[in-house]
């Protein structure tokens, strides 16, 4: 201890307003500082980029951030954009029944599926059965790993298929419970993943 408060007394002999007192009678407590030191800084940050990649770096595909066996969350822009298709197309959610419109009625979760996947590629469909041959009519999921498994299932239309006295389809942004069995699909054709 007392080899270090000698080296700092040396180091600040030759300097000129050296505001550092040795308190060599205590070792342990801290020396008074008088005065206020002036700090001035020189760097200034000229970086208008407003991209995190910098500061999260973006996963090879299929390789979650954070290593293997990692769960990435749920993005949080994955509500305001199914809210923005829904506000643009309020016909196909309407009409997204597909027990009373038929295939049409996929419109509107194939819109958000693909309006999402042109942000991140780990949007897409829960696969309902082992071969991924049919899928969630009113959820869309979000691969959070590197696997087919290990999604977050999100159902993103109340009402789905409402009764007569119901009130009609509308956007609902429903967070399951994280699943590490279930498949998803990145679209609607078996197998593609």
């Amino acid at each position: 201890m007392i080899n270090n408060a000698v080296a700092v007394l040396l180091a600040c002999l030759g300097l000129v307003g050296c505001d550092i007192a040795l308190n060599l009678d205590n070792p342990a407590a801290p020396a008074p500082v008088t005065g206020t030191p002036a700090i001035t800084i020189t760097n200034t940050n000229t970086n208008t980029n407003n991209d995190r990649a910098d500061t999260t770096p973006a996963a090879p595909d299929g390789a979650p951030s954070g290593g293997t066996g990692a769960a990435l969350p749920l993005p949080t822009y994955g509500e305001s954009v199914t809210r923005g298709v829904a506000a643009q197309n309020p016909a196909l959610l309407a009409n997204s029944c597909q027990e009373t419109t038929g295939e049409t009625a996929w419109q509107f979760l194939d819109l958000v599926v693909r309006t999402l996947r042109a942000q991140d590629q780990r949007w897409g469909y829960l696969c309902k059965d082992a071969n991924c041959l049919t899928f969630g009519r009113d959820v869309i999921t979000y691969r959070a790993t590197a696997e087919e498994t290990g999604i977050w299932i999100v159902d993103v239309i109340g009402n789905h298929c409402p009764g007569p006295t119901d009130p009609a389809p509308a956007v609902r942004w429903g967070v399951l419970p994280f699943e590490t069995v279930r498949r998803w699909s990145a679209s609607r054709k078996a197998g593609v993943f």
